[in-house]
């Protein structure tokens, strides 16, 4: 699909694309309205799970003052909480309302990025929100559809193998069904890749096609099994332009908590703030990360400082410090979902010659012209 002229004007995105264009990702990933979208995903989900978590400790029959003095924010089921069915219940609801958090999340910034691969930069959180609730459903329905596909498929092959056990039959109908059971165990696969997949692509193809549950299972199958090598060269190279990013970002973040900290020092003779804040989720979360880990060098460990922030101001720097570790995931996160939108338009255009973002404009065009009438003059538009 080529575009109309009339839209030709406003037709204000650069991509190209191709493979190269997912290095943009780490460009359009740091937008302060999709990372704080994802701050506060990432902390809701938190919250949420951590919730749950205590919710079935407490159904497991454990100690709720025991455990939060050896947890605090981040408990960890232990072989009390997993020998409870209840508590595993709890545990497998507060993931799966933590993952709808991030569904959800993801589709609102999916569309803010494509609204700004389009060119338009004062498509609002509000706006997102918006187009989010009216078109959330096929985020949970896609990836249910593809769960229920892998869970019967698994099912006929347990019949299959149920067959077996016929005496004297059994084994000549397993033999006879030997090739199409291998045969749904390929399209199985298949389906457990793409169900990874569908974290990441379903938001993407929800914001940029507006599709129904239907459409995105025929995009996400389609576009996996039709630009495989696509996918993955675009992936290689986004990953490594977001982690030269990220490595770059977090650089900025750790001089900035070396600066404070130097001045705080300074200023009031009180060391071990920089010290305080690297080591906020080893802290907070002291089962999820049981050694004094920085957040800016994860597999070593910063030193303690005789005079390291305690109580109530301790807390809060090290709140500080998770705060900053949240703002670095959200940035990556961020980038991540400019990267797969990047991504699938890139395919779709080679598999349909079909310009999405141009399409977009189209529509666009053609609500405002059903509204408020043609702004063409004498065909000036056509003209350019």
């Amino acid at each position: 699909m080529q575009g109309s002229e009339k839209t030709y004007g406003n037709y204000v995105h650069k991509l190209k694309f191709q493979v190269r264009d997912t290095l943009f990702a780490a460009r359009y990933g740091f937008n302060a309205r999709n990372m704080w979208l994802f701050w506060k995903a990432i902390v809701l989900s938190w919250i949420v799970w951590a919730f749950f978590m205590y919710a079935g400790f407490l159904a497991a029959g454990g100690s709720m003052a025991e455990k939060f003095a050896s947890a605090r924010f981040c408990p960890v089921p232990d072989a009390l909480f997993m020998s409870s069915v209840p508590a595993v219940i709890l545990l497998a609801a507060g993931t799966i309302l933590a993952l709808f958090i991030y569904m959800t999340s993801s589709l609102k910034v999916s569309k803010l990025t494509f609204e700004q691969l389009r060119g338009d930069q004062f498509y609002s959180e509000r706006d997102a929100a918006v187009f989010c609730r009216s078109n959330w459903k096929p985020v949970v329905a896609t990836p249910l559809a593809v769960v229920t596909g892998i869970a019967l498929g698994l099912f006929a092959l347990f019949i299959t193998g149920i067959l077996g056990k016929i005496p004297v039959a059994g084994p000549v109908i397993a033999g006879l069904l030997a090739i199409p059971a291998w045969i749904l165990g390929l399209f199985l696969v298949l389906a457990l890749v793409v169900l990874a997949l569908s974290v990441f692509l379903v938001p993407v193809i929800t914001a940029s096609t507006r599709g129904d549950t239907f459409e995105c299972l025929f995009e996400l199958f389609s576009i996996v099994t039709s630009a495989p090598a696509r996918l993955f060269r675009g992936f290689a190279a986004g990953i490594l332009m977001r982690l030269l990013s990220l490595a770059v970002l977090s650089l900025f973040a750790w001089g900035s908590v070396t600066l404070v900290s130097g001045v705080y020092s300074f200023a009031s003779g009180t060391q071990g703030l920089g010290d305080t804040m690297e080591s906020g989720l080893s802290a907070l979360a002291p089962e999820a990360v049981p050694f004094y880990s920085s957040i800016f060098s994860p597999l070593g460990s910063t030193e303690h400082t005789d005079q390291a922030w305690t109580g109530v101001s301790g807390l809060l720097v090290s709140l500080a410090g998770v705060a900053i570790l949240v703002f670095l995931a959200a940035y990556w996160l961020s980038s991540c979902t400019a990267m797969w939108t990047i991504i699938y338009l890139g395919a779709r255009f080679h598999r349909d010659g079909e310009d999405l973002l141009k399409r977009a404009e189209e529509e666009e065009y053609r609500e405002f012209s059903r509204n408020y009438g043609s702004t063409d003059h004498g065909g000036d538009r056509t003209q350019e």
